[in-house]
């Protein structure tokens, strides 16, 4: 059983997720992939950094297991969002938030951490590739995930 499933063994029915992105495709394909997925898995789905920052206040009752910010959005990027996140209080220990991107830049990568993000994730190049990645992150214990510039790079490969 994935680390960040073991909740449900303790009676909770699921696993929140939240993907911020403004690509509508890749939006559709998180969808897609989660819902082939075998947990259950309550989905809510941003298209820009701001936009989840005010989801997450309106919600601050329930937070997130995992969260993935699309690092290059209009509004506010991903890195920014993630940023501003960290100097809530009510926020700070989200246990998973992972910046994505297609740029496999050091000093992007090193940007990210940075911000506070727990992992940086090489984004998707296609459908098969994002459903294996979403199943190696749900495999992480993130409450215990000791981020450093080893394992702060997540991919398939």
């Amino acid at each position: 059983m994935p680390k960040i499933f073991e909740k449900m063994l303790q009676g909770l029915k699921y696993v929140t997720f939240i993907p911020v992105d403004d690509d509508p495709d890749d939006r559709e394909f998180f969808q897609e992939v989660v819902g082939e997925l075998p947990y259950e898995i309550e989905l809510t789905v941003y298209k820009n950094g701001q936009e989840f920052l005010n989801g997450m206040v309106a919600r601050r009752d329930s937070l997130p297991d995992l969260v993935f910010l699309d690092l290059n959005m209009p509004v506010k990027n991903g890195k920014d969002a993630l940023r501003e996140l960290r100097t809530m209080e009510e926020f700070k220990n989200i246990p998973a938030n992972a910046i994505c991107s297609t740029s496999t830049s050091e000093a992007v990568q090193s940007e990210t951490l940075l911000s506070g993000a727990d992992a940086f994730i090489s984004k998707a190049t296609d459908y098969g590739h994002l459903k294996k990645l979403i199943s190696k992150i749900f495999e992480i214990d993130w409450k215990n995930r000791n981020v450093d510039q080893k394992n702060f790079i997540i991919t398939t490969l």
